[in-house]
């Protein structure tokens, strides 16, 4: 790690990479778009690396998976759109599934594994004994379990995520956390982790990080999804990057959103984005095609000459499908 800085909630935003690199990667601007965090951090790792319910005595076992599948609660949905389609090591998680006499939350039979998210009641004696019989029943079958209470995916979900990455393809012995970073990449895998931890598009004070820049064209406005801050650079991580490429003078940026399926840019990298249009089969456009106030392209790739490309991933591919290109994209930067 190179820089970080804590953000309201306590989240902490890392840089990482050569630090004398000179082409910037951002993931993650809009929390409910975290396939750039998980690509950043395959790219750099060396390894690249909730309650069960009991079945009340007759109960349809299909039926009541069934219900409980509709009726998710929020921490249990905010961690399934992260695991989901093979996010993590291409393990393919199941919910709500039963094994023996047990509902479980979500469940890898390839890699057996079981995830729990667990509210208070699972912190009384009576629900401590259940646990204990539940867990000793699983286990016998093969089975490892990671339990996470509902203030884990509220507060700190990175680090779960992480737990569950290591639990499914845990480091080498003795290995660093990860390789030795690829020569002229500097990376920024989550600049909203408080809107990840909450699955919202903007950060902990309702700012969509991609309107809160001091560009020419900020404006105040109404506070919704693309509420651009009551002031421009008001939030935390956009200082943070501000400084980042006030220090470090990158000279190629390369953001990852979703979900357009498109190569946007701005500034002087229309040949950049042309290379990466080849790789990844996305049109390139130079207009996103709606007014963007405050947004980092404008910031830093028309009002700062910083050639600035936005790639925009199809949110419906498969994540392992998105590694191999993405990969190639990023290699393909280094200078």
């Amino acid at each position: 790690m190179i820089k970080s800085v804590k953000t309201k909630l306590g989240n902490e935003i890392e840089l990482v990479g050569d630090p004398m690199g000179k082409v910037l990667v951002i993931g993650v601007f809009h929390g409910d778009e975290p396939q750039g965090k998980y690509l950043i951090e395959r790219y750099l790792s060396p390894s690249s690396k909730s309650k069960i319910s009991v079945l009340p005595q007759g109960e349809d076992m299909t039926r009541l998976a069934q219900n409980l599948r509709h009726r998710m609660t929020r921490e249990e949905v905010i961690l399934w759109q992260n695991i989901r389609g093979k996010q993590i090591e291409n393990a393919k998680f199941r919910r709500q599934q039963k094994i023996g006499k047990y509902i479980c939350d979500f469940v890898c039979f390839e890699k057996k594994l079981i995830i729990e998210l667990d509210g208070s009641q699972h912190n009384e004696k009576r629900g401590i004994e259940a646990d204990k019989l539940r867990d000793e029943f699983l286990k016998s079958q093969g089975f490892r379990i990671l339990r996470f209470w509902n203030n884990d995916i509220n507060n700190n979900l990175s680090g779960v995520l992480e737990k569950i990455q290591e639990t499914l393809c845990p480091p080498l012995v003795g290995g660093p956390e990860f390789t030795i970073p690829r020569r002229g990449l500097l990376f920024i895998p989550c600049l909203n982790p408080d809107g990840m931890a909450q699955n919202t598009r903007t950060n902990a004070n309702g700012v969509d990080l991609n309107r809160n820049f001091p560009t020419k064209n900020w404006q105040l406005s109404e506070k919704n999804n693309y509420f651009g801050g009551e002031t421009p650079a008001s939030e935390i991580e956009t200082r943070f990057v501000i400084d980042i490429i006030q220090e470090f003078k990158p000279e190629l940026i390369l953001t990852l959103h979703t979900p357009y399926k498109i190569v946007n840019y701005d500034g002087d990298a229309k040949e950049i984005a042309q290379k990466i249009s080849e790789i990844i089969n996305y049109p390139i456009e130079s207009d996103i095609g709606y007014p963007t106030p405050g947004s980092f392209g404008t910031y830093c790739g028309i009002e700062r000459n910083i050639p600035t490309v936005t790639l925009e991933l199809d949110e419906e591919c498969p994540i392992e499908d998105l590694i191999k290109p993405v990969h190639k994209i990023f290699d393909t930067l280094q200078i």
